[in-house]
């Protein structure tokens, strides 16, 4: 099984890309994590040109429709089933009831999206915190894998997989799966 990192609209640097695949590898064990470039990748070269990724785009509310954005990435990528595929976005984004997402899964299609913005202490007008800022990406990225391994969202305050309706709900929880996810994860 593989997991392929994707950056999107984002100039993450490769070291911090790096580490975070190293530490979402201590969640998904026997599992290979890989950082991909976007400038290697053709179908990532022409985003702006394509009119679908485009109209994902919501110039009212300045921020991207995540389930079309999903839907997008599922078309053009379509990961075979041993490969599970993280995009990386550094864009605002919504969903249907949502006033904004800290990421979003599409399990059937093996894949997922965090979006960076909102995981930042600047979106807030605060200073920089790059701790607190990798701290929520590796949360907020093993958990949408969790969504795409099949996982639903957990009871447990702590769990990793505990739907955060607010970055306090974040910061609040692990950065791991909790006994009974574990457990979960051994099925799966």
């Amino acid at each position: 099984m593989e997991i392929v990192l994707q950056p999107v609209l984002t100039d993450l640097d490769n070291n911090t890309l790096n580490n975070l695949g190293n530490d979402i590898s201590r969640e998904f064990e026997n599992t290979r994590v890989t950082v991909s470039s976007a400038t290697n990748n053709s179908n990532l070269m022409q985003l702006k040109k394509d009119i679908t990724f485009q109209s994902s785009f919501d110039k009212h509310r300045n921020q991207w429709y995540s389930p079309k954005l999903l839907v997008w990435f599922f078309e053009k990528f379509r990961p075979n089933k041993d490969t599970k595929i993280l995009f990386i976005l550094d864009a605002d984004a919504y969903s249907d009831g949502l006033n904004y997402v800290l990421g979003e899964a599409y399990p059937k299609g093996g894949l997922g999206i965090i979006y960076l913005p909102r995981i930042r202490q600047e979106f807030y007008g605060l200073k920089p915190d790059n701790k607190l800022f990798f701290e929520r990406m590796v949360k907020e990225s093993v958990h949408e894998l969790g969504h795409v391994f099949g996982f639903s969202h957990c009871k447990n305050l702590q769990c990793v997989m505990h739907f955060s309706n607010t970055l306090k709900d974040t910061d609040n929880k692990m950065r791991c799966f909790c006994g009974t996810c574990r457990m979960k994860k051994i099925i799966f």
